[in-house]
């Protein structure tokens, strides 16, 4: 007996140092692998995984960076486009001697686009077209002009009965100098 209590004291001091070697071994194996043990261990995403998903992440920021690209190009071709359709006409000048007192107006525009458009109208349908450009910034497609308010207000029934105004046809007097 006394062999045994002299071999568990011995023992004791050997069974601390192998827990501490075990310790070492155990921490060593852990910053060897890193955290993928211990995030895998926990069902969290590895390093290997966070790495495909930044790859994922750069691949779709790069579409979408190429999609927007092409949209701008696409929108650039479509606005050099319509600008080679045919310059507006700009409206007679007071100086030069052909401007008129009435006109009829067929419609006002913001762009330049949607006036390039309705002056194809009017064309198609034997009208002469005159833009103003209105001191607010509008374009003002007209057809006609004359100096006679009895003619402009045939070509404004003439305009209603085509039906291509959005809003109903007016008269513009050039005496009330809205324009340029």
């Amino acid at each position: 007996m006394i062999f045994l209590c002299y071999l568990c004291r011995n023992m004791k001091k050997h069974f601390s140092g192998l827990v501490s070697a075990a310790a070492v071994i155990l921490a060593s194996a852990v910053l060897a692998t890193g955290c993928d043990f211990i995030r895998a261990s926990l069902g969290k995403p590895t390093s290997a995984d966070l790495e495909i998903l930044r790859r994922e992440k750069h691949a779709r920021e790069a579409a979408e960076s190429a999609q927007v690209e092409a949209e701008a190009a696409a929108a650039d071709s479509a606005a050099t486009d319509s600008a080679s359709i045919e310059p507006i006409v700009s409206a007679p000048s007071a100086e030069s001697g052909s401007l008129k007192k009435y006109y009829a107006v067929a419609g006002a525009f913001k762009e330049e686009q949607g006036a390039q458009a309705y002056i194809e109208k009017l064309r198609e349908n034997g009208f002469q077209v005159y833009v103003f450009d209105f001191r607010s910034g509008l374009k003002v497609v007209c057809a006609e002009g004359s100096d006679s308010l009895e003619d402009v207000r045939k070509d404004v029934a003439a305009l209603k009965r085509l039906g291509l105004s959005p809003s109903d046809p007016w008269i513009y007097n050039t005496n009330q100098k809205l324009h340029k």
